[in-house]
């Protein structure tokens, strides 16, 4: 800042001025103070206008990143919603096809109980089935989570990457500053 110079040669003016004779008055030059004084008139508008338009640069770029993070935020928050939905939705036909086989399930088991001479071969086959259908249940939740937490995860990274771009424009503000 060509101000602060000007200041700096200023204060050595007055430094170096001698003194009057018993008295710690000194004797400077008039012509020479008085244009350093002009000079620093000049200078000053161009430095405060520069420094009115830092801070107007820096306003608008933390306007900018709370726009950001609140269109994030927002994203998120949709994205959780629409994940939310997905899963009851999964979980509730998971759990629609796991009472229609356990029906199913129910009666040939009624059937084969019924048939005396195959009792045994049907309550095992039964059982099968039973289990067939616990575990189609248990994948299709186990899905159902799994895409959650893949759809959460893709929103993180996201997140992560808008958190990254504050950070570095607050970095470069600070460094602007300098």
């Amino acid at each position: 800042m060509e101000v602060m110079l000007l200041l700096d040669a200023l204060e050595d003016m007055l430094e170096k001025a001698p003194n009057l004779p018993f008295s710690s008055k000194s004797v400077i030059n008039k012509d020479e103070l008085l244009e350093i004084i002009k000079d620093i008139r000049i200078k000053l508008p161009d430095e405060v206008k520069q420094a009115q338009w830092i801070k107007e640069e820096r306003q608008k770029i933390l306007i900018e990143a709370k726009k950001e993070a609140e269109a994030l935020r927002k994203e998120c928050e949709e994205k959780v919603n629409k994940v939310k939905e997905e899963r009851q939705r999964v979980l509730s036909e998971a759990e629609k096809e796991a009472e229609i086989i356990k029906k199913e399930a129910d009666k040939k088991v009624q059937e084969i109980v019924d048939e005396s001479d195959i009792v045994k071969k049907a309550n095992e086959q039964a059982k099968e089935i039973i289990i067939a259908a616990q575990i189609d249940a248990k994948k299709i939740r186990l899905g159902s989570k799994d895409y959650a937490d893949d759809l959460l995860a893709e929103l993180e990274k996201h997140a992560a990457s808008v958190i990254e771009l504050i950070k570095n424009n607050r970095d470069e503000l600070k460094n602007f500053k300098s």
